[in-house]
């Protein structure tokens, strides 16, 4: 986001031209430079003005809601380590039969649930305007 003041920015289009191309640009020894006049460079020849803006911008979320992905992996997620602890209490032969139990109950009951979280998730945004 640039907040530019064209009072505040320095690099105008009539001083960009010596801002780019030093070469132009009046030194303090140079004749046509009045003595005692103040150059906005310091004394070292370093600029002493704010750097330059690059024009990154930064994106916040501010609300806490979680987003649509998390609620599908917890949707799928959630049934299968449920049954990977109830795994015990059934007689599996190897550890085969408990994975399959586990990826039964993922698809089962968690494809289910994760088309209901994307269904909320849709009902819930349908109604906002466009985004700008």
């Amino acid at each position: 986001m640039s907040t530019v003041n064209d009072t505040e920015n320095p690099d105008t289009p009539e001083n960009l031209d010596t801002a780019e191309n030093p070469d132009t640009a009046e030194s303090p020894d140079s004749p046509d430079s009045p003595d005692g006049a103040e150059r906005p460079d310091g004394a070292d020849g370093t600029s002493a003005e704010a750097p330059e803006d690059t024009g990154t911008t930064v994106y916040v979320r501010r609300g806490r809601t979680p987003t649509l992905g998390l609620w599908v992996v917890l949707a799928l997620a959630v049934p299968a380590v449920a049954a990977l602890l109830v795994a015990p209490l059934f007689d599996f032969t190897d550890l085969g039969g408990v994975v399959s139990f586990a990826l039964v109950a993922a698809v089962v009951v968690g494809l289910p649930l994760a088309a209901l979280a994307a269904l909320v998730d849709a009902l819930r945004h349908r109604d906002r305007g466009p985004r700008r």
